[in-house]
């Protein structure tokens, strides 16, 4: 195992570690905190945190919009080649939206915790956790149905993580200064994670050999031709060429070209995800409401462009046709 595969294997056991609180406290949190409070007669602040969470999303909506002043600008002149640029003022927009969300949960946590006794604090503290993050789990949600954007994922995921730590500093008598700064501070590094996952990719084929950047562009050529479908294709082979970027460039050294090695792997990879089953409405049948039917289009698609590349014959093409047909007809 690499070096950068035992970093990536460390982070996702500390980031499932991480969840399970985080899962207690958003499945469980509300419920129990509610109880607690009606128990102790805390109705100002059961119907405080009702109002703040049906009007919040609204007005946080409103005050991200200056985010779009960075981000604008940051899609324009990624689009452009220009990387760096696009990246800073990308760090901008989410540095931007970090700050709006720290100010948001230690004011929401001040207001629910300034005026609470001993044995109101506890449940005081798990319902702000709820009003506080709940607009911003709804947009992080929505943004990612939406958009198919899981960098709004990381934001959220640091900002419930700092406001579980805020909540045991509170516990234990840390200053409002000194919770801000820790909350700031780890929403600082989610600001830098996030930005590394939305350009990362974008940097890495800024540095990228003239072959990579042509398979690149080739992928997006392709994406205008068959559509989002081929998104699921897309992905795949662009994480196999920046990954091990030496295999691919020795295969196309040893005399292949990037298209036919474009291609081929197309055909490859749809073929193998039409074969799976995955796409099946029932046995031997693609599912016509799922990508299936349109990902056996982009293997018909590829072969007959390796045909027109001469990388295999057209008799070789219909007899893999036919077979992969079979193989669907076999799974499912």
């Amino acid at each position: 195992m690499t070096i950068s595969s035992k970093l990536e294997t460390g982070f996702i056991a500390v980031i499932t570690t991480l969840m399970v609180p985080i899962m207690v406290i958003n499945m469980l949190g509300g419920l129990v905190s509610g109880i607690w409070l009606i128990i102790l007669g805390e109705w100002g602040a059961i119907f405080r945190g009702i109002i703040f969470i049906f009007v919040s999303g609204f007005a946080i909506s409103i005050a991200l919009m200056p985010a779009l002043l960075f981000a604008g600008p940051a899609a324009l002149a990624m689009e452009k080649g220009k990387k760096v640029l696009g990246m800073i003022f990308g760090l901008l927009s989410v540095l931007y939206i970090v700050a709006l969300i720290t100010v948001w949960c230690i004011w929401i946590m001040w207001l629910f915790v300034s005026t609470a006794t001993e044995s109101s604090l506890i449940p005081l503290l798990i319902w702000s956790y709820g009003v506080a993050l709940a607009p911003w789990m709804w947009l992080a949600q929505k943004d990612q149905l939406g958009n198919g954007n899981e960098s709004s994922i990381i934001t959220t995921f640091f900002a419930q993580i700092s406001y579980i730590l805020a909540m045991v500093m509170v516990f234990f008598g840390a200053t409002l200064g000194t919770i801000l700064i820790t909350f700031g501070s780890i929403m600082f590094i989610g600001a830098i994670a996030q930005t590394a996952v939305a350009f990362g990719g974008e940097i890495k084929r800024s540095v990228a050999s003239n072959e990579v950047r042509e398979a690149i562009d080739m992928l997006v050529e392709a994406s205008h031709i068959y559509g989002s479908e081929f998104d699921l294709i897309k992905e795949q082979i662009e994480e196999i060429i920046l990954v091990d970027t030496k295999k691919f460039i020795d295969a196309i050294q040893s005399g292949r070209s990037v298209r036919k090695y474009i291609y081929s792997t197309i055909a490859n990879i749809s073929g193998d995800m039409v074969e799976s089953g995955n796409y099946h409405i029932y046995r031997g049948v693609l599912n016509p409401h799922g990508p299936g039917e349109k990902l056996l289009e982009i293997f018909d698609a590829a072969m007959d462009e390796l045909v027109n590349l001469g990388d295999t014959d057209f008799e070789s093409s219909r007899r893999e046709k036919e077979a992969i047909r079979e193989n669907i007809k076999a799974v499912g």
